[in-house]
């Protein structure tokens, strides 16, 4: 049986993996003489005139991405005897993030932030190309066997806009779903947030071997998000740094604005947070606890475990209206220490008053051992409301007994 070729020149073979929208297959570039991935569409895409516009559009957009984090695209195009589109592009020899949470379940932090990291490099790259991935996903996230970490399908699902919405609306979350930032769920134009929300979601699941939102249909998930907020990092896998926590959740904010300006910021805030540094505008108890050296429970006490259960239990607040904070409140000062006068100057004003006395009561000894010795010393309470006073009072005092 003769081996399949595509466009002329990519020998097929193995196929790597599959989904509903295309097939990914192991193939020889015989005229460069390389090991290359070769991504077969689904047949029915190539009878829809916008998709093909599309995917053209969009696939120049990512040939154009050449970064150490991102998969290579070389080829695209239709096969004229198959009738198939096809991508190729750079082969990586290792394993997706998702085959590796078939395997691992979870990861440790320092082996999660690995991947993100490299996903993050990727991304922030892409983004300023102005180009927007908008199915970051552990699948889309490759680790090759010598540690390097990729991404790959960048544009290519703004390609598939509307098969996509067409499986969504089906019912069930299909993977990609699971990863969707809410503005991308309910049709609107994304940017890089979404991006960023995509991958706050992977590195969730990375951390705790589970999704944040366990959501059975898109429906679902989408009232889980307007409604709730996910189970805190740190409650569901201890061992997880209460910083690092809190950058997650930064990431999947329900508004884009809320979440980073970019990619690299986000990658510095999980740097951090995994060292016990909490995000920018975190809440200030927990960045009083770090300045006393208690990093690791600092994030963790900055919103009590009673209060975050409380708050995903909060409505989903009208139109405009400002949404509930998501950190406790800082302390008020009491009502007795708020009403008080400020206290200027309060020590300087004691340790004056003390030098002065103890000069004046000297004075007042040796005026006392060198005048009228027979008499008797007159002694009377010294009390001022200001040094000035008390100054007076005692050189009266002086007086009185030197006469």
């Amino acid at each position: 049986m003769s081996a399949t070729v595509i466009a002329g020149r990519y020998e097929l073979g193995e196929r790597l993996g599959y989904g509903g929208m295309s097939t990914v297959h192991l193939a020889v570039d015989r005229r460069l003489e390389r090991q290359v991935a070769v991504k077969l569409l689904a047949e029915h895409l190539a009878d829809d005139s916008q998709f093909v516009s599309r995917f053209r559009r969009e696939a120049l957009s990512a040939a154009r991405l050449v970064h150490p984090n991102i998969v290579q695209v070389f080829d695209f195009g239709l096969d004229e005897t198959s009738g198939r589109h096809y991508i190729v592009m750079e082969y990586i020899h290792g394993r997706s993030g998702a085959e590796i949470l078939r395997e691992e379940t979870r990861l440790g932090v320092g082996d999660a932030l690995e991947l993100v990291d490299g996903a993050c490099r990727g991304l922030a790259h892409a983004h300023r190309m102005g180009v927007v991935h908008r199915d970051v996903k552990p699948g889309n996230i490759m680790r090759s066997d010598d540690g390097a970490v990729k991404l790959a399908d960048f544009g290519i699902a703004k390609a598939m806009v509307g098969q996509t919405s067409q499986i969504t609306q089906a019912g069930s979350v299909l993977g990609t779903a699971a990863y969707l930032a809410p503005e991308q769920a309910s049709g609107a134009e994304v940017g890089p947030p979404a991006d960023l929300y995509g991958l706050g979601v992977v590195t969730y699941q990375l951390l705790a071997g589970r999704l944040p939102y366990d959501a059975s249909s898109l429906t679902e998930l989408a009232l889980m998000q307007q409604r709730e907020y996910p189970i805190r990092l740190d409650e569901v896998a201890p061992e997880v740094p209460g910083a690092l926590a809190l950058a997650v959740e930064k990431a999947l904010a329900l508004a884009p604005e809320d979440r980073y300006a970019s990619a690299e910021e986000m990658r510095g805030a999980l740097h951090d947070g995994a060292r016990g540094i909490a995000p920018a505008g975190g809440d200030a108890t927990a960045a009083t606890a770090m300045l006393a050296g208690d990093e690791q429970s600092a994030a963790t006490r900055a919103v009590p475990s009673s209060q975050r259960s409380a708050r995903r239990l909060q409505p989903t607040p009208a139109p405009g209206a400002v949404a509930p904070a998501q950190y406790a409140p800082i302390p008020e000062i009491p009502p007795s220490r708020r009403d008080a006068p400020p206290q200027r100057g309060g020590t300087g004003r004691i340790l004056a008053v003390v030098l002065i006395a103890g000069v004046l009561a000297a004075a007042l000894a040796f005026a006392i051992a060198n005048g009228q010795g027979g008499s008797s010393v007159k002694l009377s309470p010294v009390d001022g409301e200001t040094t000035s006073d008390i100054v007076e009072q005692m050189n009266g005092l002086i007086d009185d007994n030197t006469q």
